[in-house]
């Protein structure tokens, strides 16, 4: 007989323990098992400290193979259901993916790089300095703000995924593989926005460089094959392109980082966005999901058609966004400054006509 008079019959000594486990920490009127999950009563009024609890009872049982979850439905709750087995990609396929960007992105580079130099091996090692490594030094390390912020709540989280495309721009991005469940808004919001806003300070300095560069390598060729068209970053930093002749390649690099801290803050699906949306407005995210893809589709239609891939792909994700576990944690200030941020980041950084013909 436990402490609430209710007997309890694991079905083994693992659910036994989740059931002391949850019980230490929370105070519980009433405890129901099934099949597929254990279900948890309380009353908020009794447990002042809930989030705390909540959070160390997440941390012991993720590792374990199980999952808590709350749930509020006219009673409040922690749902325990127990995680499918799941295999992951070894570090291996992360250091090939890293080397075959590495390659792809040279090789894109070295191709822009011909517009200022007529030797090709020169033109190889443009391609890596100018291009590859100023690109993939700012995606690598937006990737590893999410990867350290997850870190710091305890989410398991991969090395980043890059992915290899040897042709405009030599590689479609890279992402995390998150192999835990987010905890709360808080880390919701903070995992999300980590990412953009490391990149994003990253890029800073390097537009200047880029900048500088432009001015001094001048084109043999004064043809461009297609415009960049630059956010407001550039002008509210005193940057002005010329772009009637062919950008430098680290230009084009830098410029490629700030376009993807925009799109990937854009407040839909899984996209960096969509997690700073969801944890700072929950549920209701969903609405300015919808407004957003709205947007892309009329911008798709009359401006620039790559919107249009981008709409597609947040329905193909889904425009739901999964809650976090603590769907009902509180936020701080600072994460409301955060959010402000990531809004002010996507503002200066978001052009609706990327790229144009000349």
């Amino acid at each position: 007989m436990d402490q609430t008079g209710i007997t309890i019959r694991s079905q083994n000594e693992n659910l036994e323990y989740v059931v002391n486990l949850v019980k230490s920490r929370i105070i519980v009127y009433d405890v129901q098992v099934n099949p597929v999950s254990l279900v948890f009563f309380y009353l908020e009024s009794e447990n002042p400290n809930f989030e705390d609890e909540f959070d160390e009872i997440r941390k012991d049982l993720v590792p374990r193979g199980y999952v808590p979850f709350v749930r509020r439905n006219g009673e409040s709750t922690i749902v325990v259901t127990k995680l499918p087995s799941q295999k992951y990609a070894t570090s291996k396929v992360n250091i090939a993916l890293f080397f075959l960007t590495l390659a792809s992105t040279i090789y894109v580079g070295s191709i822009y790089s011909r517009a200022f130099t007529s030797s090709v091996p020169i033109s190889i090692i443009y391609g890596f300095v100018f291009f590859s490594a100023p690109l993939m030094l700012i995606l690598g390390l937006h990737e590893l703000g999410h990867y350290f912020t997850a870190k710091k709540y305890n989410v398991k989280a991969s090395f980043p995924f890059f992915i290899p495309f040897p042709f405009t721009i030599g590689t479609f991005g890279a992402f995390i593989s998150l192999r835990d469940p987010i905890p709360s808004r808080k880390a919701m919001t903070e995992i999300g926005a980590a990412g953009p806003l490391v990149g994003f300070l990253t890029s800073l300095p390097l537009l200047f460089v880029a900048d500088y560069l432009n001015g001094i390598f001048h084109p043999i060729s004064t043809v461009a094959s297609f415009q960049l068209n630059f956010p407001a970053i550039y002008g509210l930093l005193g940057l002005h392109i010329n772009v009637s002749k062919p950008v430098f390649p680290m230009v084009f690099a830098v410029w490629v980082g700030i376009f993807a801290t925009a799109m990937n803050l854009l407040p839909i699906s899984q996209l960096d966005g969509g997690h700073v949306a969801r944890g700072i407005l929950g549920r209701r995210s969903q609405v300015l999901g919808y407004i957003v893809v709205a947007f892309l589709l009329v911008a798709g239609v009359f401006f620039y058609t790559g919107w249009l891939f981008l709409a597609f792909f947040a329905f193909f994700m889904g425009l739901s966004h999964p809650p976090a576990l603590n769907d009902y944690s509180r936020l701080k200030p600072i994460d409301l400054v955060i959010g402000l941020a990531a809004l002010v980041m996507f503002i200066l950084c978001f052009t609706v006509i990327p790229i144009s013909l000349p």
